[in-house]
């Protein structure tokens, strides 16, 4: 939608007219709209819409019925073609027309530093929850106009590519989040697009190999337009790949062939220009069910948004979210904010306040388009109408919302605009929900039987061959007003950026590190069960390490160093092997964001290495005292404690590389075994044949015990330090390692595991 304010061929500020021509009050730059379309008049009586006989003819509710003139009021939902927008929505622009505050807008260049941001005193104002507070700077020097980034969260983009300083010149677009900008004669035009954002399937077809080598297409050549302000439900059998072109469409797994576009731009050459307008709300659950309301939104809200944000704002952003979803109901009393998320094992907030949780979270950031794939699946029909009820509310207010839906009501079939219905990855029909498509599949059935229940539609579907329904919507009047009459095959100005992927190059981001550090923190304090299962299992290892070796002979003396060892490495694996996986669906949604990789892994190394280093104190604290040990306890503590850390990072990579939790508690009894048998503490080192010794050096428990060996040596008193300096002799050799190396391969170990969960995480990350 490209809307701009000139003025009227009418004398007269009760008449607006509406088209694609670049003379009228509003203007809506799409094929279907006629260059003088419509006319919105103020009556007496109210507001009237004339339509300019114009070639797709204008609508009013029902789109089988085009009007000349018709009263209208702010409930009515107006069609032009087959673009909808809400009555109110209309007015709202004329009234903005009226007063200039339309979203095309000139600003005079009249000083040396132009400021744009979300500070209201900056010379570009820009109200975005996306913006920083200073976001960029526009310098003229010399008769050149210098673009800077003022260190903005989400970036500055000219033509597409991200900038931190550069010339701009007057063929140039500036973005920044929904807003782009052109310098034309020392002006800048601005461009408001945040409610006028269309999507656009281009032949997108994706193919995965089969175990046979062979390809098989998941997604066949599918072509469609999807306009702002359109509620659109994506239906099919199982198996049909309505999550494939979902994901397709949303930027996340670029298709074999052909593009997904947003206003005519590839989404898959330039994710990172919109990738703030974009939501997107996977089937699962992407909270974290120990964490109440309030702070799954909090600690969404400072990862997404600008670092600038304040409390109040975050505080302000989060009530209104929550307000318009109808979790704060302040005549009903209702308000659950500090309600626990919950899970079936933990009651917390119902599956309807679930879902409204999830839309609440990517609404935080105002994308102006919403992709939810099956956002009523597992509610009651009530739940299910709520949550539709409210994506209709949120498209009327100019938002593109796809939806992907299993067996709706009618009462929520009714409620999406049109619906895309696929069979085996092929395009069986894109058109009006109801009851166009319900007639659609059922042309020889009893339609007021088939009106009744939207299952009519994919029963319908399945009484044919699929080549049938191909054959027949490419021959309908579907076909001609929402695929081919929607397709621009104009060249946009935009047509500058390349179809190549943008590639993030923070490698580290402190703030996210600080922000998920925090938030691991809250969620391991508030799971009160599991964190007391860390704790509660240490004694018990403790006390039974004791009671064996208690006054044991002084040949047995450093077999307890060696089970400190593995039940330190047992701590830091079992600890964190779970923690990546569990939360896989949540880690996907944020990489699509902004997450950085090693910015999240360490988090979890910080939070899981603070309940290890306690685990470590309790084990050697018990331990050390009971069975009298000689070195010393500080240093004795440093060994546990790094064999625990190592753990954390070799946990943290098996819980990178399994698909699900229960295939990391499979994983870790396969780690620690080999760690047991060739960590020197059953055989020792030096009595190991070649292949043992040599495999012997690639596990972590033989240099760590070695390391607390050695340290329990340097606190021996004069009366036995040369019976344990024999026995060291014993287990290691004659030519035991010195410490520095033993530390250095310590290292080498924890880089290598640290490096492989990075590199495995960027491997599934398909972004």
């Amino acid at each position: 939608m490209n809307l701009s304010h000139t003025k009227t061929k009418f004398c007269n500020s009760n008449i607006t007219t509406i088209g694609r021509g670049p003379h009228n009050d509003i203007i809506f730059n799409y094929p279907q709209i006629s260059w003088d379309h419509a006319i919105l008049i103020l009556t007496d009586n109210g507001w009237k819409i004339e339509d300019c006989k114009s070639t797709n003819h204008t609508f009013v509710n029902d789109r089988t019925k085009p009007v000349s003139n018709a009263i209208i009021s702010k409930e009515d939902i107006i069609y032009l073609g087959s673009f909808k927008i809400s009555a109110k929505k209309l007015i709202e622009l004329k009234e903005q027309s009226d007063l200039g505050l339309n979203n095309v807008k000139e600003i005079n260049v009249t000083k040396q530093e132009i400021i744009f941001g979300r500070d209201p005193s900056s010379d570009v104002y820009l109200n975005y929850p996306q913006i920083s507070w200073h976001h960029a700077k526009l310098v003229q020097k010399d008769s050149k106009f210098i673009l800077k980034d003022l260190g903005s969260t989400n970036g500055t983009y000219v033509n597409g590519q991200k900038i931190t300083s550069r010339v701009v010149n007057q063929d140039d677009v500036i973005t920044l989040n929904s807003f782009s900008f052109n310098l034309k004669h020392k002006k800048i035009i601005k461009s408001d697009l945040r409610e006028n954002f269309r999507i656009d399937a281009d032949n997108i077809t994706f193919e995965v190999i089969t175990k046979r080598k062979e390809k098989k297409k998941i997604l066949d050549n599918i072509t469609l337009t999807i306009y702002p302000s359109e509620l659109v439900g994506l239906m099919g059998p199982a198996g049909a790949g309505k999550t494939t072109l979902m994901l397709a469409m949303n930027g996340y797994l670029p298709p074999t062939k052909g593009f997904s576009k947003v206003n005519g731009i590839s989404l898959y050459g330039n994710y990172d220009v919109f990738r703030g307008n974009i939501g997107y709300v996977p089937q699962d659950d992407i909270i974290h069910s120990e964490l109440t309301v309030y702070e799954a939104l909090y600690y969404t809200a400072r990862l997404r948004l600008p670092s600038d944000t304040t409390q109040d704002e975050i505080d302000m952003l989060i009530e209104k979210n929550m307000t318009d979803l109808g979790l704060i109901d302040k005549n009903k009393n209702l308000d659950i904010r500090n309600i626990i998320i919950g899970s079936p094992e933990k009651k917390g907030i119902s599956g309807g306040q679930r879902k409204r949780v999830n839309l609440a979270m990517e609404l935080l950031t105002a994308p102006s388009i919403l992709f939810l794939d099956e956002p009523t699946s597992g509610l009651s029909s009530q739940d299910a109408l709520i949550v539709v009820d409210i994506l209709r509310e949120l498209s009327e207010k100019g938002k593109t919302i796809i939806l992907t839906i299993h067996q709706p009501s009618l009462e929520v079939y009714k409620k999406m605009d049109n619906v895309i219905i696929v069979s085996s990855g092929k395009l069986m029909y894109f058109g009006p929900t109801y009851p166009d498509s319900l007639i659609f599949f059922n042309p020889d059935k009893d339609a007021d039987i088939v009106n009744k229940n939207a299952d009519y539609a994919l029963k319908g579907l399945s009484e044919e061959h699929e080549s049938y329904w191909q054959e027949k919507y490419n021959d309908s009047i579907y076909r001609i007003k929402y695929i081919q009459q929607r397709k621009d095959n104009r060249h946009h100005q935009s047509a500058y950026i390349k179809n190549t992927r943008l590639k993030t190059k923070r490698l580290f981001d402190f703030k996210q590190w600080w922000i998920l550090t925090n938030r691991n923190f809250v969620i391991k304090r508030k799971d009160i069960v599991n964190t007391a299962m860390l704790f509660i299992q240490v004694p018990i290892i403790s006390l039974l390490i004791s009671i064996v070796f208690y006054k044991s002979p002084i040949q047995y003396h450093c077999i307890p160093l060696f089970l400190i060892i593995i039940s330190a490495l047992w701590f830091g694996i079992s600890n964190s092997a779970r923690e990546i996986v569990s939360e896989q669906s949540i880690y996907k949604r944020e990489r699509m964001v902004n997450l950085i990789i090693s910015s999240y892994i360490f988090s979890k190394i910080v939070v899981q290495s603070f309940f290890c280093f306690f685990q470590c104190l309790i084990l050697l604290g018990i331990v050390y005292y009971c069975l009298d040990f000689h070195g010393e306890f500080k240093l004795l503590l440093l060994v546990t404690f790094l064999s625990s850390f190592i753990g954390v990072t070799i946990g943290l990579f098996i819980s990178t590389v399994t698909k699900t939790e229960q295939q990391a508690i499979t994983i870790v009894p396969l780690v620690l075994i080999p760690m047991i048998i060739l960590g020197g503490g059953i055989i020792p080192v030096s009595h190991m044949n070649k292949t043992s010794k040599a495999l012997s050096y690639l596990v972590p428990s033989r240099w760590l015990y070695e390391q607390i060996v050695h340290v329990e040596d340097l606190g021996a008193n004069n009366k036995i330090i040369s019976l344990k300096q024999k026995y060291t002799i014993m287990l290691f050799g004659e030519y035991n390692q010195h410490d520095i190396f033993i530390l250095f391969a310590n290292f080498l170990f924890v880089v290598l595991f640290i490096r492989m969960s990075i590199l495995i995480l960027k491997h599934k990350d398909i972004i």
